[in-house]
């Protein structure tokens, strides 16, 4: 019954996400500082996950991918043991957060991109109102 466990720790995980992302950002510190308390004392796997899963949550003050990674990357191998529903959450929650971290950086370069079309369509406007105003003062002499 081992993987029955495995996948009710697994569920447990889950129902603990769900109701994570639902709490005030108040509880949500004070549920990280236990989640890391408790993965410090005891480097579970589930414990890792829940750190992990953590880390994840956007709009936290703790919210950090890199290192959300880095303890996915660093799940422990055994080859003996084995394949564990925590351990296939754990690739597929890794997957996700690598997906979402390229999907950032991709963000990031064309918020970029976009600031620098931006700044020389500002530039070209400027070029074309000193060509309206020359026009205008080339238009008023000769009137004159």
């Amino acid at each position: 019954m081992p993987a029955l466990t495995e996948a009710s720790r697994t569920a447990e995980i889950m129902r603990n996400y769900d109701t994570l992302s639902r709490q005030p950002a108040s509880e949500l510190a004070n549920e990280y500082s236990k989640a890391l308390q408790d993965f410090s004392i005891t480097k579970s796997d589930s414990n890792r996950l829940r750190v992990a899963m953590l880390l994840a949550l956007p709009d936290t003050p703790f919210h950090d991918i890199s290192t959300a990674l880095k303890l996915l990357n660093d799940w422990p191998q055994d080859s003996t043991a084995p394949p564990s529903a925590l351990r296939g959450f754990a690739r597929l929650l890794n997957e996700m957060l690598i997906q979402q971290q390229q999907s950032n950086i991709a963000l990031n370069e064309m918020a970029q991109k976009n600031k620098e079309a931006q700044k020389h369509s500002d530039a070209l406007q400027e070029k074309i109102d000193a060509v309206k105003d020359m026009e205008k003062n080339l238009m008023g002499r000769n009137k004159q």
